[in-house]
């Protein structure tokens, strides 16, 4: 259940800092915006009120188990060393 040996532990071509300590992107941990946006387009699809929303809204992020964020919203990444331990790993 290391992050090197999970298929979600990616190299990161724009973080050159992170990747000369040994870090690498995971993929499993996604911004907060983008599962928000996810359960808002499938509300929006279904024709649902703004309560359906917020209720996709609560169970997108519970799914998800954990997410990033940052302040602007703009880029939000988990960055880990090769022997951190998660529970949204998924042998490579």
């Amino acid at each position: 259940m290391r992050c090197d040996q999970c298929e979600h532990w990616k190299r990161d071509p724009e973080d050159w800092e992170a990747e000369s300590v040994g870090f690498r992107l995971c993929t499993a941990v996604r911004p907060r915006w983008r599962i928000e946006d996810e359960a808002a387009a499938a509300v929006r699809q279904s024709g649902s009120a703004e309560d359906d929303w917020r209720r996709a809204n609560r169970e997108a992020l519970q799914s998800a188990r954990a997410y990033v964020q940052d302040g602007s919203e703009y880029r939000a990444e988990l960055l880990t060393g090769p022997d951190f331990f998660c529970a949204l790993f998924k042998q490579k």
